[in-house]
């Protein structure tokens, strides 16, 4: 858990080097400015050894696809970076990279041993202009957000493709302007873009940072031919870097201000680089690709969905124990209750097994149609629960679904025809006549996995990782009110590496990590009872007591305000003690009351905003903001940011809390459909400042199919 630590004009600003120094680029512009701009095919986009779309080592101003993902490993002596980008939206592109410095020791010897120095940085990149038959795409990008600032850094870059051919001219401030061929057209606006400010000492404290600033600017350029009968990319680019006064240590040799590099794509998922840097050094670098937007592979072991009978075919009368069975191979649904009423049916369950949730609603009521005693039937209803309440209902129009599914009428009118219910169409319908089916109650469940946890980039070890076994149960007094537990049992780890204490001017209420993962190999994760209750329409709530998370046990409870829509309001509070360091059933004597006030709103491209306000463990007051995009695939990529009334100095390294996260579906990789999730978390630095309780179950994702515009879109998948 241990992180880190408009235009100008040109002839206005004094050269600083030779007219040699820019002859690469004028005549890349004039290449530019001169050629045919025909239409061409679009060109693959591949990644610089620092990490983002670019060229050898300089950026352009590409983007991936949007929901493009990557890890990336390259190296150029003396540096070796292992990069993670993202791209959650069109014109915005972020990644987070650890640059291994060959030359630089992490710490004395004694502490961590031969281990050489890894720094930290996120940059992040935005797309100004979009590339038009005459202009160019344009982006703006930061380097070393938050970070020690080594190789903190600004450009503007602009990017044109001219049929194979991609150029792209920029210029750079920082690391990327060291050059200075133009005096920073800034410091004409203020002196505060005079200099450029240390960060030493300041890691991750923003009100340090000054972008944009320095004495000078450095131009780039480049450009990158892409062959027509190989998947290869030839790169060539000028080098606004003079490697002088490098954080690897003095200056870097550069015999040539000319780097070269060759992308070879063997499939659409890898990227391999090999290539010269400075004129003497091989440059190496491997790109692993996906896109969050993906289906996966195909869904080889699905089943096909059940046949729609023409209505005069005679549709027999069965069993509905069967006809339940049926709905939940075909659907996933985990089928709770069947239920008649006058003039409809319900049908009350899980979704268990597709991400597109009108792919499921679409199988249970092909199943339903062919059911004899449901000819006078004219709705279906699918109502979503979760642990027995329900979430929302789903109301089908029986004929406009079966004429579409027979081709007789086109498939939108079945969405133009379905109403979006909150969850109470039992009460609001009319009474229901006969319970059909009614599922019983599976007290007890359990299942054995395997975990693996790690942490990235500390003084002690680049990597601390564990392995073991984890056994996870419920057991339910009914539906709604169930004990959940997770016992876990480390098998292999290397947490004897682990010296990092966590000293802190605040209550240590996360910096005792170390002897929480260090104590005991068999310990109790979680053990709770759990009371989820539906108070109106669109009212929830849950309370809970038990050993909560990891490190803290007690009592709390959480509410929430949540119609149908695109936003919500919830409060949590909570009272806590500190759990023993072997993690069994002992506290300690630090308890405290926590509690949140939290604004949900997710706008028209998926973006979800989250405001909390509140209390957090180490008694300090303050705001997180956390920001995510969520893709139809289920995935979703996230960061989060928290600032509270602790000062930067008594926060320590990182000055105020922050991380990212990404939710990876299941699906992404597997040849059946399955609603499951891998999540992964990256802390910048575990600090005692701004930490909230990690609660098991949050409200707003126990009620997540209330978010209607992703099962509306899902409707073009209502009759697979």
């Amino acid at each position: 858990m241990v992180g880190y630590s408009g235009s100008f004009t040109m002839n206005w600003f004094p050269l600083k080097g030779s007219v040699s120094n820019f002859s690469l680029s004028v005549m890349l512009l004039g290449g530019i400015l001169l050629s045919d701009f025909s239409n061409a095919k679009s060109l693959r986009v591949t990644q610089n050894a620092n990490g983002p779309t670019g060229l050898v080592m300089m950026p352009t101003a590409r983007m991936f696809d949007e929901g493009e993902w990557s890890i990336q490993f390259s190296g150029d002596h003396p540096y070796t970076r292992y990069v993670v980008t993202a791209q959650p939206l069109p014109w915005l592109q972020a990644l987070f990279k650890y640059t291994d410095i060959a030359t630089k020791p992490y710490g004395p010897a004694s502490f961590s041993g031969s281990q050489t120095y890894k720094d930290k940085s996120t940059d992040i990149k935005v797309r100004l202009v979009k590339e038009t038959y005459f202009l160019p795409e344009v982006s703006l990008g930061i380097n070393d957000i938050g970070g020690t600032g080594l190789f903190s850094g600004e450009y503007l870059t602009a990017s044109k493709q001219i049929k194979n051919m991609d150029f792209t001219l920029g210029m750079g401030w920082g690391y990327l302007g060291k050059r200075e061929h133009l005096k920073n057209p800034f410091t004409y606006l203020s002196s505060f873009f005079d200099s450029r400010a240390s960060l030493t000492g300041n890691a991750g404290n923003l009100t340090k940072f000054k972008p944009f600033s320095g004495k000078g600017v450095s131009l780039f350029g480049g450009a990158e031919y892409h062959f027509d009968s190989l998947p290869l990319v030839a790169k060539v680019e000028y080098d606004a870097n003079n490697y002088r006064n490098e954080p690897a240590g003095g200056d870097l040799k550069q015999d040539i201000p000319i780097n070269f590099d060759v992308v070879y794509s063997p499939s659409k998922h890898v990227d391999l680089h090999a290539g010269v840097v400075r004129g003497n050094t091989l440059m190496l670098g491997l790109s692993l690709r996906t896109n969050l937007t993906s289906k996966g592979p195909e869904k080889y072991f699905d089943p096909k969905p059940v046949e729609v009978n023409d209505s005069t075919v005679y549709k027999s009368t069965r069993d509905w124990k069967d006809v339940a069975n049926e709905i939940s191979l075909s659907s996933g649904y985990a089928v709770e209750s069947i239920e008649k009423g006058d003039g409809s049916v319900i049908v009350s369950g899980q979704p268990k097994a597709f991400q597109d949730s009108a792919m499921g609603i679409g199988r249970v009521a092909r199943v339903l149609v062919n059911q004899e005693e449901l000819e006078d039937v004219n709705s279906i209803v699918v109502s979503d629960t979760a642990f027995g309440q329900e979430v929302v209902a789903v109301k089908l129009d029986k004929a406009t679904f079966e004429k579409a599914a027979n081709l007789e009428i086109d498939q939108s009118e079945i969405l133009e025809k379905t109403e979006f219910l909150p969850g109470s169409e039992k009460q609001n319908s009319d009474s229901v006549k006969s319970m059909l089916f009614d599922s019983k109650q599976h007290r007890f469940n359990y299942q054995i996995l395997p975990f693996f946890a790690a942490s990235y980039g500390g003084p002690d070890s680049f990597v601390l990782y564990q392995l073991g076994l984890s056994l996870d149960t419920n057991y339910f007094l009914n539906k709604n009110r169930w004990a959940s537990g997770s016992v876990q049992l480390g098998l292999a780890d290397n947490y004897n590496l682990y010296k990092v204490d966590g000293y802190s001017k605040l209550p240590p209420v996360r910096t005792y990590i170390k002897d929480y993962l260090k104590t005991s190999k068999l310990r109790i994760q979680n053990l709770q009872f759990n009371d989820f209750e539906k108070l109106g329409d669109n009212w929830f709530a849950i309370g809970y007591a038990g050993y909560l998370e990891s490190m803290y046990a007690g009592v709390g409870a959480e509410v929430m305000y949540r119609p149908l829509g695109n936003w919500a309001v919830g409060l949590d509070l909570n009272h806590v003690k500190q759990r023993d360091f072997d993690q069994r059933f002992g506290l300690r004597d630090y308890s405290v009351t926590t509690g949140h006030l939290t604004g949900y709103y997710e706008n028209k491209d998926d973006i979800l905003f989250k405001v909390s306000a509140g209390r957090y463990l180490a008694k300090d007051v303050g705001v997180t903001i956390d920001f995510s995009r969520k893709f139809r695939s289920g995935a979703r990529l996230g960061f989060w940011a928290t600032k509270t009334n602790v000062s930067a100095e008594d926060f320590g390294e990182g000055s105020f809390d922050k991380g990212f996260y990404m939710t990876f579906p299941m699906n992404l990789f597997t040849f059946k459909s399955t609603r499951d999730t891998a999540n992964f978390r990256w802390q910048f630095l575990t600090r005692d400042g701004g930490q909230k309780l990690v609660k098991k179950y949050e409200l707003y994702d126990m009620t997540d199919t209330r978010s209607l515009k992703f099962m509306k879109n899902s409707f073009d998948h209502v009759l697979r």
